[in-house]
């Protein structure tokens, strides 16, 4: 009889986290909801709420890691093929095409391709370990040559999306990626490079709308604001980070409270979802916002433990998909304090919004898949 294996502990402090972050969100969208005209908003992201338990589930429960390494390349041909659906029957928004509909429910590509290139950089620096000694620019190039087609090829779609947060927050996880794996920092700091010349060439050549961003953040940049230096900014596209910051600092030390917060009350249009860290530093002031960044990197913390003395895949994995989330959250937080430009980006578990539940629920659960004790009988 062959023996089989069961789960016989993981790590708890990742599901309490997780569960307590979810159900910050799920006050949240109510609190929000509750003083505007419907609360639909709230209904839907409570029946995603049910939906992405069952995502994490799935992820920590049935998946095995080990057995869907030799599928890692076939999900990311279908990533591939999902992406470049978006760009065929996606819908228009604000000049961007970034999800399309399926049964009324939006499915939005690119989150899946964050999750995707992580498991694929950990299956493929995995398998050519031997290599790693030869990882100058040269030997990268030849050795690891498909893993940049790959990477070239998803990023070009996801930039034909005009969405451009998720190939920061991916770059930031791969290049992270390079260096846990010991790649040559020659060849990382070419990436790097390579990468900053990019990304000027988008923001000059892309969309009017990135450099009217790019004009705003300076007005209104935390850093500047440190170098006293003033910037001009004439226009009339800066309600939004205004808004944020007004509500952030009104928030003071322990907050105005739900009863008193101001910016729920449509002067923060988007405040269930790219802005709704200002909302929460509003009612609950410095240190309730300060609590919520805490699970955050309290989560990516026991990602990193639970992940860095595995095998090279799990490792790379876990760490990776942890920073997945954490610089998802960092990027969207640095927004609504003027650290860094407006990108679109919503706060993991608590912002309100389906796929991105559903998909981070399911890396929560790899996490705990990552952190399980396994034992046979």
């Amino acid at each position: 009889m062959k023996a089989k294996t069961y789960i016989a502990g993981y790590d708890y402090y990742i599901l309490f986290v997780y569960m307590l972050l979810m159900f910050i969100g799920l006050y949240m969208q109510l609190n929000i909801s509750s003083i505007r005209t419907s609360m639909s908003f709230f209904y839907k992201q409570f029946i995603w709420f049910g939906l992405s338990i069952i995502s994490l589930w799935f992820a920590f429960k049935v998946v095995k890691l080990e057995k869907i390494r030799p599928f890692i390349f076939m999900f990311l041909i279908i990533t591939i093929l999902l992406l470049i659906a978006v760009l065929i029957f996606g819908e228009n928004v604000n000049g961007a095409v970034r999800s399309f509909r399926i049964w009324k429910i939006n499915i939005q590509p690119s989150l899946i391709a964050r999750i995707v290139l992580i498991l694929y950089f950990a299956h493929f620096l995995d398998k050519k370990q031997k290599y790693i000694d030869d990882t100058r620019p040269k030997g990268f190039l030849r050795h690891f040559n498909a893993l940049i087609i790959m990477t070239l090829i998803v990023f070009l779609l996801i930039l034909a999306e005009k969405h451009f947060s998720p190939l920061i927050i991916s770059s930031f996880t791969l290049i992270s990626l390079l260096l846990l794996a010991k790649i040559r920092f020659s060849t990382i700091l070419l990436i790097i490079c390579i990468s900053l010349f990019a990304l000027m060439i988008v923001l000059k050549l892309g969309p009017r709308y990135r450099g009217e961003r790019m004009q705003i953040y300076t007005k209104y940049s935390l850093f500047h604001k440190a170098f006293n230096k003033e910037i001009e900014y004439k226009g009339t596209n800066d309600y939004q980070i205004r808004e944020s910051l007004l509500s952030l600092t009104g928030g003071r030390l322990f907050g105005t409270t739900p009863k008193k917060g101001t910016g729920k009350h449509y002067f923060l249009p988007e405040a269930k979802t790219d802005y709704i860290y200002s909302i929460i530093g509003e009612e609950f002031g410095f240190l309730g916002a300060l609590f919520v960044l805490g699970l955050y990197v309290f989560l990516f913390a026991r990602a990193i433990i639970n992940s860095y003395k595995k095998d090279m895949f799990l490792k790379l994995a876990g760490i990776g998909l942890g920073m997945n989330i954490f610089f998802n959250a960092m990027v969207n937080i640095g927004v609504s304090l003027a650290a860094i430009p407006s990108t679109g980006v919503t706060l993991p578990f608590i912002s309100y919004g389906g796929t991105s539940l559903l998909i981070n629920s399911f890396t929560v659960g790899l996490l705990l898949n990552i952190s399980a004790k396994r034992q046979r009988f």
